[in-house]
């Protein structure tokens, strides 16, 4: 059975039917599949750090960080990063603050240039964690 994870009080829009149009995070077993996450608030969706990869790389993954333990995981259980940046003249400082994040073992990633959906986004991260038994 598949389990939703939405954050508490994390925004999830609506569709003009009413209905969300996403999940953050969807448990499947033990596999943890966190939506593609952008540098919003996730709490009003407004934008952060425009302009500085350095400020929505954090954003990004600590908005990982939080679904995945929601999730009952820990960023130790992070397998698998897809990572699309606008510009990748930005890779060094983004990867300088990615390794931060796992300093155990590095996941298994790629990562793409990638017109995003605003100019304002640097730096997308979707991540695929394996919980412990």
């Amino acid at each position: 059975m598949n389990t939703p994870i939405n954050p508490k009080d994390w925004i999830r829009g609506k569709t003009s039917a009413g209905t969300y149009h996403l999940n953050w995070g969807v448990k499947a077993g033990n596999h943890v599949y966190v939506a593609g996450m952008l540098a919003t608030d996730p709490y009003d969706g407004s934008i952060v750090g425009v302009g500085d990869i350095e400020v929505q790389t954090r954003r990004v993954l600590d908005s990982i960080k939080t679904v995945v333990e929601a999730a009952g995981g820990t960023m130790d259980d992070v397998t698998f990063n897809q990572i699309f940046l606008r510009d990748l003249a930005d890779y060094d400082k983004m990867n300088a603050i990615y390794v931060e994040y796992f300093p155990n073992l590095l996941p298994a990633r790629f990562c793409v240039k990638l017109e995003m959906v605003k100019p304002e986004f640097l730096v997308e991260i979707a991540t695929t964690a394996v919980l412990s038994a």
